[in-house]
């Protein structure tokens, strides 16, 4: 027999920060690939972006902007510019917006974020960094390539728009299943929401009681960053399986920015 109910708890607040790091493809170098604004509603900001040559050939470097979305799988979808609800893409200018490289020759180039005065909300966009090699005769007209360029290496950077002043954090926990296999391997699923218009910086933690003898092991937090409106499965399988009895599974789930964390319990009696 199995029941849920939700649980309540506290704990101290941890901070959230989104790193930046370097991507390296065959012909190029780009850092960071993350470029977060918090620029308020009215006004302005400027990130850099390096890149560096890899080839061993002069090559010329091009800047297009576009829309991403993720689903609850992790999976990442690109999209046109302008075409998702959450899209900064027309707020984001990049300048210069080509530029031509020696070998181990590097550049940074400006990424100019500008916010209207009526939208105060988290929106995020991609930047593709791509090498490009101008193409001539008939495939210059080629309709599936813009601007008569042959694109040979690409490296996607996300952007994200977040105001200062904005500051509506809030996430939930719902669901909680158990899953045996042939083997009796247990796995526990559940849904993590993000209700507020915040990127949330999530941990999610299994604990698992046994209910006569009150021992109790909590696994490793599975930590992962959730955009508003999104939301995102967690699975957790036991390392070993459980003993004949009454127990209690837990997920619990820290966004930081609270100290009251969320949580849903799923009861196991297993014969």
């Amino acid at each position: 027999m199995k029941t849920t109910k939700h649980l309540s708890t506290f704990l101290a607040l941890i901070a959230f920060l989104i790193s930046g790091t370097t991507l390296v493809a065959q012909e190029l170098e780009v850092s960071p690939t993350q470029l977060s604004f918090n620029a308020n509603p009215g006004s302005s900001q400027t990130r850099q972006l390096f890149v560096r040559n890899k080839a061993k050939t002069e090559q010329s470097f091009i800047f297009n902007i576009g829309d991403w979305l993720q689903d609850e799988n992790g999976e990442v979808s690109y999209f046109e510019p302008g075409t998702t609800g959450r899209s900064c893409a027309d707020w984001i200018t990049v300048s210069p917006s080509l530029i031509t490289l020696q070998p181990n020759e590097s550049a940074n180039v400006n990424v100019t974020m500008l916010v209207p005065n009526d939208d105060a909300s988290t929106k995020w966009a991609v930047i593709f960094v791509e090498s490009a090699v101008e193409r001539t005769g008939a495939k210059a007209i080629d309709k599936a390539i813009s601007m008569g360029v042959q694109i040979s290496a690409r490296i996607a950077v996300s952007v994200f728009q977040s105001p200062e002043s904005n500051n509506f954090y809030k996430g939930t926990i719902e669901g909680l299943t158990e899953k045996v296999d042939s083997e009796n391997n247990r796995t526990y699923e559940t849904m993590v929401v993000n209700l507020g218009d915040k990127i949330l910086n999530c941990k999610v933690y299994f604990t698992v009681s046994n209910l006569a003898t009150a021992e109790e092991f909590t696994s490793t937090p599975i930590e992962f960053a959730l955009l508003p409106e999104s939301n995102k499965k967690v699975e957790y399988t036991l390392e070993k399986p459980l003993e004949k009895g009454k127990y209690s599974v837990a997920a619990i789930l820290d966004y930081g920015n609270t100290d009251e964390l969320e949580g849903i319990q799923l009861d196991v009696d297993i014969k």
